[in-house]
């Protein structure tokens, strides 16, 4: 491994990057028109325990953005392994997303995709400006955990979870 400081580059970023296994969640709100908005996000993960909140990261140029920055709740809806049709379909910028995909309503009318491993129900609590993207923190108001294994990306590819004998914690986890 090279050690010596150099020019980092987006693309050398994006490279490091995909080289993280991360789950894949259908983030989902509405607007105040009723109008439902939904994209797929890699950038997702706890902030707090006390109280309960998690971090969505969408790019400024996302055409849901706007929904979301102004939404006073979201919903994260992990995928699981078997659902990279609706991780594509809600990736799609073009469709709309929310076609055949089986939803149920959530706080204050937000959609909620059905039969996925886990739907969280957040209030916005703040919208952070950071670099090309924003950062959507919310409070867990209502959790659902449902049978499955997640689906992974690792490597611009979504991935499947091979089951072995689980690793003993280490301390503190």
């Amino acid at each position: 491994m090279n050690d010596k400081l150099a020019t980092v580059y987006p693309s050398s970023v994006r490279d490091a990057m995909s080289r993280w296994p991360t789950g894949i969640a259908v983030i989902t709100t509405a607007d105040q028109e009723g109008w439902r908005w939904g994209c797929t996000a890699d950038s997702f993960g706890p902030v707090s325990t006390r109280p309960p909140m998690v971090s969505v990261c969408l790019a400024r140029e996302n055409r849901c953005r706007p929904a979301f920055a102004a939404a006073d709740v979201f919903a994260v809806n992990v995928l699981r392994d078997g659902q990279e049709e609706l991780a594509r379909q809600f990736a799609c910028p073009e469709a709309d997303a929310f076609v055949d995909a089986a939803t149920e309503p959530g706080i204050e009318g937000v959609p909620l995709l059905c039969d996925v491993s886990v739907r969280m129900e957040c209030r916005t609590t703040s919208v952070v400006p950071a670099g090309d993207h924003v950062m959507l923190l919310g409070e867990v108001l209502r959790v659902r955990t449902g049978p499955g294994e997640p689906l992974v990306y690792l490597h611009r590819h979504f991935r499947r979870l091979h089951r072995v004998d689980p690793l003993p914690a280490a301390a503190g986890f």
